[in-house]
């Protein structure tokens, strides 16, 4: 089902696009579109069947169960908004049926060809990056972790988190903490996610084994990136998660509302603290 439709493309309206959408978008815009498609984002070059000279067929999609970044992803690149539901199976070892319901958005040709150039020099995930070379025939130069500014590697960051990221807030009677988790099969990329943010942002975080289990590809394991805070102890990453509910950070208010929550009770926390200071003294 079509939400959300746009006029199919053409090399007149792509040219008028391109000159538009270059002036608009800016590093911050393909740091956090980076994040989400290091995560969640699909890239591909496929052969057109309908060619008789080998020609290919490119595209970039994005499909998640939230609407929010799907529907940014569409606005902001001016593809169609679609909506399905499907039976499908959760991945092993659980393998569960469920019922999908996916949003999704796919730019292809030409615009994809633009979109991935801008892209490929903030992806991390080499995986990612090697279905972007593929999608456009060579590969581009990435950008070294050193050359990022800290506002690229916090939109970068904050994306990752909505994507692969899972967020818990344990409260007690006079505390509270957050916890973030990223889970990936692919320990090098949780590596440079961790060389990025020590690198560029000074954060504190670390990945390690989190479970295994058989397949009928073989063994997989699952690695896990913590980031944590606490407002009665170390609050070594309170900043980053200050700075990821700036305006223009994050997507997915659900995820965001949580962050809020405990960065409200420290900033609180601190205040009381100050006033109780401010007494003893005088």
């Amino acid at each position: 089902m079509i939400i959300t439709k746009y006029p199919q493309q053409n090399k007149k309206t792509n040219k008028e696009f391109f000159k538009r959408k270059d002036l608009e978008l800016t590093n911050l815009d393909w740091a956090k579109w980076a994040g989400w498609f290091d995560t969640d984002g699909c890239l591909g070059a496929y052969a057109d069947k309908r060619s008789l000279n080998g020609k290919r067929y490119s595209r970039g999609s994005l499909r998640l169960a939230d609407r929010q970044p799907v529907e940014l992803f569409s606005e902001t690149f001016e593809v169609s908004l679609c909506y399905g539901e499907y039976k499908t199976i959760t991945p092993e070892p659980y393998r569960s049926e469920y019922i999908a319901k996916i949003y999704s958005a796919t730019i292809s040709a030409d615009k994809s060809i633009w979109f991935t150039e801008n892209l490929y020099p903030y992806l991390l995930k080499e995986e990612k990056k090697r279905l972007a070379s593929e999608l456009l025939g060579y590969t581009p130069k990435s950008k070294a972790i050193e050359e990022w500014t800290k506002d690229e590697a916090i939109h970068y960051l904050a994306t990752v988190i909505e994507g692969d990221g899972y967020i818990q807030v344990f409260e007690g009677p006079q505390t509270f903490s957050l916890v973030t988790e990223i889970t990936s099969i692919d320990p090098q990329y949780l590596a440079n996610i961790v060389a990025l943010g020590a690198n560029k942002i000074d954060l504190n975080s670390k990945f390690k084994k989190k479970s295994e289990h058989l397949t009928k590809k073989g063994l997989v394991i699952k690695y896990r990136l913590t980031i944590g805070c606490c407002s009665k102890r170390s609050q070594h990453n309170f900043s980053f998660f200050e700075n990821l509910l700036k305006n223009n950070v994050m997507t997915l208010d659900r995820k965001k509302e949580k962050i809020q929550k405990v960065v409200d009770f420290i900033n609180l926390d601190k205040e009381k603290f100050k006033t109780k200071e401010i007494e003893i003294r005088s």
